[in-house]
């Protein structure tokens, strides 16, 4: 029914990650449509490299008005079903089906559930198919030569500081970890001042910084046996590879933003009435975050046993 579809993804890394479904429902009931995504500059690199997405469109928020009016203008009777996942105008201006305008959602569904909803009536097969991310041999080849085998992967940094996990207390768990899996650090750049000297740790493998975001699809889909994670674009990318979770959450709320894997546990301070704020910033020194190192090792000793 529609052979050409444009998708509005969200501007973030995580919330665009947590929208992948929405690609994966429309490509199961329209196997044979053409799909475009409109990106952002954050997120067009790893979306292009979706196997169901077949073109991608750059929307410069920063633009000069005339820019993004022409671009608007272009879309102009170039698709038959527009879903946008940003409730814009911009479906107005394509000219063609697209979801609704008007949305009222309950504080307690997941964000991924929200975006599937809206196109419930234009897609309604179910899949649990995931797409998948097209690496080149290069880049499958540097990756592969590292042999992780099974390995437990961290990501417990954040650019919001409310969400990370403390330092001290992640140093220590991983001291105690008595897995025998290795254990692989990764995040970008700005993450290597928070993780210190834990990448030169026994038995640790430090790739914060060295990874782009394609990548962590394929290291999480084909090496990890668990992931650790704070709320970030990683533990939603965890979510949509189906890895193991162990979710640390304090200030955000694990209804709206918690992994889906099939296989998770989720870990936090339960005992606080703040708890979750939504809040960007913490008058209580991040006390929500203060989740014990032990809880940790016990819940990778759970989380392991029913792998098993």
């Amino acid at each position: 029914m529609y052979k050409n579809i444009l998708v509005n993804l969200p501007t973030n890394i995580g919330d665009s990650v947590i929208a992948l479904p929405v690609i994966d429902k429309l490509h199961a009931n329209y196997p044979d449509a053409n799909i475009s995504a409109i990106c952002s500059n954050r997120i067009i690199e790893f979306i292009s490299r979706h196997s169901f997405i077949n073109n991608t469109l750059l929307y410069d928020k920063y633009a000069k008005i005339r820019n993004k009016i022409q671009f608007s203008l272009s879309l102009r009777g170039k698709y038959d079903l527009m879903v946008d996942l940003k409730n814009s105008m911009l479906p107005f201006f394509a000219g063609c089906r697209h979801t609704s305008f008007f949305r009222n959602f309950t504080d307690n569904k997941h964000s991924k559930d929200i975006y599937l909803s809206l196109i419930k009536k234009f897609a309604p097969k179910e899949t649990d198919k995931a797409g998948d991310f097209l690496l080149t041999e290069e880049e499958r080849g540097k990756w592969n030569a590292y042999n992780f085998s099974r390995s437990i992967f961290i990501a417990c940094a954040s650019n919001s500081d409310p969400k990370r996990y403390p330092y001290k207390c992640l140093k220590e768990a991983i001291q105690k970890l008595k897995t025998g899996e290795k254990i692989v650090i990764i995040g970008q750049e700005s993450d290597k001042r928070f993780y210190g000297d834990i990448g030169s740790m026994e038995n640790v493998i430090d790739l914060t910084g060295e990874t782009k975001i394609h990548e962590i699809f394929y290291l999480l889909k084909n090496y990890a046996s668990m992931a650790i994670c704070v709320d970030s674009s990683i533990l939603h990318i965890a979510s949509y590879v189906d890895t193991p979770i162990i979710g640390l959450f304090g200030p955000t709320s694990t209804q709206k933003y918690g992994p889906w894997s099939k296989k998770f546990i989720l870990l936090g301070r339960n005992d606080l009435p703040c708890v979750p704020c939504q809040m960007p910033c913490c008058r209580y020194n991040h006390e929500c975050m203060d989740i014990g190192p032990d809880e940790i090792v016990d819940a990778v000793s759970r989380l392991s046993k029913i792998l098993c």
